[in-house]
């Protein structure tokens, strides 16, 4: 496998600590996904078969995603991903830096915060398309702060006792665009 994105020999110790930093980005993507799909997480074939197809030949196996997300192989070894197969799983998310992501604190930090972003923004696009959240935007638009303040802390409270009721996170829309670095 390759050594990284250094190009050199990677220093043995660091690896537990990279595997580490790839596993916790490519589940923060996995959970992501999971909510935008009502709770049903993407198995590691279905991973790797939307990896290839982007690719358009085999680049990654379940295996390697599987290994990847646990930080360790089965033989206990951390997983020495190359920065081409780290690209090219960052694109079956829709981060175009794949490799960078993974690999990169202050880039992912970046894209994390875009893809919150994006999330967000999905979520207005979604409500802007209900005429009952649009009449209660009209019949909050004259209150005071305070007022808004509560009025907010209201619809959150009624929607985790709604998805409490209904045994699920509350997942949020499709992303409506593609993520960068």
């Amino acid at each position: 496998m390759d050594s990284g994105a250094g190009g050199g020999r990677e220093h043995p110790s660091s690896l537990p600590d990279r595997a580490q930093k790839i596993s916790e980005r490519l589940d923060r993507l996995i959970v992501q996904e999971t909510a935008r799909a009502g709770g049903k997480a993407p198995a590691y074939r279905e991973l790797a078969e939307r990896v290839n197809r982007i690719a358009g030949r085999g680049v990654i196996s379940r295996d390697t995603i599987r290994n990847l997300h646990q930080a360790t192989t089965q033989k206990g070894q951390p997983p020495n991903p190359t920065v081409e197969t780290l690209d090219w799983l960052g694109l079956a998310f829709g981060i175009r830096c794949g490799a960078t992501y993974f690999l990169d604190d202050a880039k992912a930090a970046v894209v994390d915060e875009q893809l919150l972003a994006l999330d967000a923004l999905a979520n207005i696009r979604a409500a802007a398309g209900n005429a009952g959240v649009i009449g209660l935007a009209q019949r909050a638009s004259g209150l005071s702060d305070n007022s808004l303040h509560m009025l907010a802390a209201l619809a959150d409270r009624l929607s985790a006792l709604e998805a409490e009721a209904a045994g699920d996170g509350g997942g949020a829309p499709d992303r409506i665009s593609q993520s960068g670095c």
